[in-house]
């Protein structure tokens, strides 16, 4: 568990350190942030998300199946299973260069509506 909590705090301080403009001030990572970044940066942000997901599915045990419609958690898990961060790298620069007029739209919410819910399985 000590292990588990150690990463858990490195991966924030990695994404912390990535993408916060100051000590004071923590943006929601948007379409602006996204394709300023470099692919080191974006990679890293996935990075963070998907361990983080794993993380509260590995915590949420028996329960897991009680997250549906409560939690992105499950969308996301099983919605964006089997793509790959380099891909996943792709589709989001692609999805904010078809769509300039929705660089305020946080990846987190591309990655939900735009990538994962269309792939689920009813």
């Amino acid at each position: 568990m000590k292990k588990l909590s150690i990463l858990i705090i490195s991966f924030t301080f990695v994404l912390l350190s990535t993408f916060a403009h100051s000590a004071q001030e923590l943006e929601i990572i948007n379409g602006d942030h996204w394709t300023t970044s470099s692919l080191e940066q974006k990679r890293s942000f996935l990075f963070g998300i998907g361990n983080m997901l794993e993380i509260e599915q590995a915590m949420a045990g028996d329960d897991y199946e009680m997250m549906r419609g409560r939690s992105i958690v499950p969308v996301l898990l099983e919605g964006l299973s089997g793509i790959s961060i380099a891909d996943l790298v792709v589709q989001l620069d692609n999805y904010y260069a078809e769509h300039p007029q929705q660089m305020e739209r946080s990846v987190i919410e591309v990655l939900y509506l735009e990538m994962a819910k269309p792939n689920l399985k009813n």
